[in-house]
């Protein structure tokens, strides 16, 4: 129907009348109906009753004299105006036997269902399903409980002009610089560097003790964006060598520290580079005696020396202490392996053989253990128990030789962090409990698990720190996300124990829950991280909180902009996350106009730029108020969509059109209801949606398939309410006639040339073919 009424010259079905003389009568009271008798004449009614119903019953004989041509039964159908029941019909339930001897049950025949009001009451559902999917997920979840819960605030004192949400109560300070930290990136566009920003947010917020470790194990590993994916070698490659780097690092400022505590003894002087460093810390003698092999330098032990340097990362002082072991055949095989990694940072593929074999003939009489160690760095699964003596020592000689390994694969990797999540484990690393939680989050972190340490952050209640870290890791890129919204914060691959998947969504919502609605614009932060994932409805995260927004808050203005009343958009808080926020926008005013505020749904309609959708919605509204004869409420609509017209900007033709033709029904019905006959018969000339003659009721019925669809909803209640305006202004004139004792007072007011009774009996004919 629309497709074909696009075709028509709006100018020509677009009657409009100059309503400005509307407005009072409008703003009057509503029409009541009554009745007039005569108390002096019984006979009038009854008199006045008898002539119409001649006249009626003359137009029948009328229409079977006409021999044109007409299409019947399109108004109003076959079966006339009916309520549709939603109940199913009655029907046989005897079975019957088909060819192949199957019982055959006839199925249940039910009434005919509205299928635009199934897909409304559909998507009402989908929107409060969203609405809830916050909830939803905490309650098949609970999040921590904070250590500061925000308090409350009234919405009094929420400010509405500069769209500032703070909340007063907040005392976490950690918490809002962290917040203020990732503002500042979301507000560059990613210009800014993430990791740095995550460090001054720690370091202005005093983070000490077990949380800056964390901090320091998460900076040190994820300080560049990956190149690849996670599970890519190239990915894991580059973990590997920031993982030990940062382990050499905390060996070496350890070092430091032990030397600064005993210059006396360390009698370092001046001596530069990590040879002086090596020499004074094995000078204070901290280490427990062993027997040493080979040669010595600089009176120490070669082999202590150079594992030192090796630990410590400099592989070039290593390099050096190496000369003086070349003249020892019995391990020539290490110290070449050592100088080849120095100078190309991966061990060659024969000389592993080669060293290998080496190692299987000195293993049974090799007593020294800085010796023993360096096999063991460069070879791996080697037993270094005696040098294996912290957290940090285990993993670097688990890490190590993944990183100088010439062909290293997943499977290795995965090897050593089975060793740390699954054979050792919680119950080993935290075994007095979750204060410890430090040293398995830095064995998780340091080996590449990830989404394990996220958790067991979030589990031992550091919430703030759990949130930032799983933010900060995935955008450089290195987070493994679940494939679906509602699945549990961590998911365990099946096939493999080691890689798991974490539920960025049900972390970021559980932290914002305690305050969404108190401090919107620091939540609409992290609500904007969670773009592109889905709720179980296929909506996106991000737009459904915004709507979520809006609807619990109220402050459409402040966080979707306005209107002004030359009808630019002012910006709100969506504006700093996206250049064109009308798709947004939209979302939310269809999640407006499906809970039913449609007045609401019209404005966020104009403010994304989407005149014919609020077209539609304000030509679904007037239809449907007017068919319900809701007279309080068609004022509004009509008030809005005199409003609408005037503002809107690219709407559809074809919509304009019959929102327009709705608003002069509007007032028509207005102005039957306040028995204004002569008023509502020029509005119905002029809309030439029904006759006014019966000469005119074949043309207006061969054209009704091209009025749009909300028009036609509306043409009974019509029809029903002038032809009653037109008979009682009839049936008041010949009382008035008669009271006053005039002639034939029937013969003047119930004419065939009457123009009321023409247009009377026309809509009979209408209302009889149609």
């Amino acid at each position: 129907t629309f497709s074909r009424f696009r075709m028509l010259h709006f100018g020509e079905m677009d009657g409009r009348v100059d309503h400005q003389d509307f407005g009072q009568i409008i703003r009057n009271s509503l029409f009541q109906a009554h009745t007039e008798e005569n108390p002096n004449n019984f006979t009038v009614r009854s008199g006045v009753e008898e002539e119409l119903c001649g006249i009626l019953g003359g137009t029948e004989g009328h229409w079977l004299r006409e021999q044109l041509a007409v299409q019947k039964k399109l108004m109003f159908g076959e079966r006339g105006i009916e309520i549709p029941s939603r109940q199913a019909q009655a029907h046989s339930t005897e079975e019957t036997l088909t060819e192949d001897g199957i019982v055959e049950v006839p199925h249940a025949v039910v009434d005919d269902i509205d299928e635009e009001e199934l897909d409304e009451d559909i998507m009402r559902v989908k929107v409060e399903t969203d609405r809830a999917f916050f909830n939803h997920m905490l309650l098949a979840r609970p999040a921590a409980v904070p250590m500061n819960p925000a308090q409350a605030m009234d919405r009094d004192d929420l400010p509405l002009q500069n769209g500032t949400f703070v909340n007063k109560n907040i005392s976490d300070r950690r918490e809002l610089l962290f917040g203020d930290k990732l503002h500042k990136f979301l507000k560059s566009q990613g210009k800014k560097s993430i990791v740095e920003l995550m460090k001054e947010a720690v370091e202005e917020s005093g983070t000490d003790g077990a949380l800056f470790d964390v901090w320091n194990d998460v900076t040190s590993v994820l300080n560049r964006k990956t190149v690849a994916s996670r599970d890519d070698v190239t990915t894991t490659a580059n973990l590997l060598e920031d993982a030990c780097k940062y382990l050499q690092k905390v060996f070496t400022e350890h070092m430091q520290t032990v030397v600064e505590r005993n210059l006396e003894v360390a009698e370092r002087g001046g001596v530069p580079g990590t040879r002086g460093l090596v020499n004074a810390f094995l000078k204070v003698g901290t280490e427990e005696s062993f027997q040493p092999e080979d040669d010595s330098i600089d009176g120490l032990p070669t082999w202590q020396v150079t594992y030192h340097c090796v630990r410590s990362g400099d592989m070039q002082a290593a390099a050096e202490t190496l000369n003086r072991l070349k003249s020892f055949p019995q391990c020539a095989t290490l110290v070449a392996s050592l100088n080849h990694v120095a100078k190309h940072k991966k061990l060659d593929a024969e000389l592993k053989k080669k060293l290998k074999v080496e190692w299987r003939h000195n293993v049974g009489h090799t007593k020294d253990k800085y010796k023993r160690a360096l096999y063991a760095a460069l070879l791996g699964g080697l037993e270094s128990a005696a040098l294996a003596d912290t957290l940090e020592n285990w993993i670097w000689f688990k890490l190590h030789p993944l990183h100088v390994d010439p062909h290293l694969t997943p499977l290795l990797f995965q090897e050593v962090q089975k060793a740390v999540s699954i054979d050792y484990g919680e119950q080993y690393f935290m075994s007095n409990g979750p204060s410890e939680y430090q040293y398995f989050f830095t064995a998780l972190w340091l080996s590449g698990q990830f989404e394990r340490a996220i958790y067991l952050l979030h589990e031992c209640g550091q919430r703030v720190d759990s949130v930032h870290v799983a933010i900060l890791a995935h955008k450089l890129g290195y987070l493994r996300m679940s494939k679906k919204s509602t699945d549990e914060m961590l998911v365990v691959d099946q096939n493999d124990a080691t890689k798991c998947h974490l539920n960025l969504a049900r972390l970021i919502v559980a932290y914002t829950k305690s305050f969404e609605l108190i401090d919107v614009p620091r939540s609409l932060d992290y609500w904007f991280l969670l773009r592109g994932i889905t709720t179980p409805t296929g909506s996106d995260v991000f737009e459904m909180a915004v709507s979520r927004a809006v609807y619990l808050t109220g402050q459409s203005d402040a966080i979707l902009g306005k209107l002004t009343p030359d009808g630019r958009r002012e910006k709100g808080l969506i504006d700093e996350y996206l250049d064109d926020p009308s798709d947004v926008i939209c979302r939310v005013a269809n999640d407006t106009e499906l809970t039913g505020e449609w007045d609401q749904a019209v404005g966020l309609y104009l403010l994304a730029s989407k005149s014919t959708n609020a077209a539609k919605l304000l030509a679904s509204e007037i239809s449907e108020t007017l068919r319900a004869d809701n007279k309080d409420k068609i004022v509004d609509l009509v008030h809005v969509a005199e409003q609408f017209k005037r503002v809107q900007k690219g709407c559809q033709a074809s919509e304009y059109a019959t929102l327009s033709h709705l608003i002069d029904i509007g007032y028509l019905f207005e102005h039957c209801r306040n028995e204004e006959a002569e008023t509502a018969y020029g509005i119905s000339s002029k809309l030439r949606l029904i006759p006014t003659e019966p000469d005119q009721v074949t043309v207006i019925v061969n054209e009704f398939h091209m009025v749009p669809q909300k028009v036609r909803e509306v043409l009974p209640d019509l029809c029903l309410h002038l032809m009653k305006c037109l008979v009682d202004h009839c049936i008041r004139q010949s009382t008035t006639q008669s009271n006053r004792g005039g002639a034939n007072p029937y013969t003047s007011m119930f004419s065939s040339s009457n123009r009321y009774v023409k247009q009377v009996k026309s809509l009979k004919l209408l209302v009889k073919v149609a």
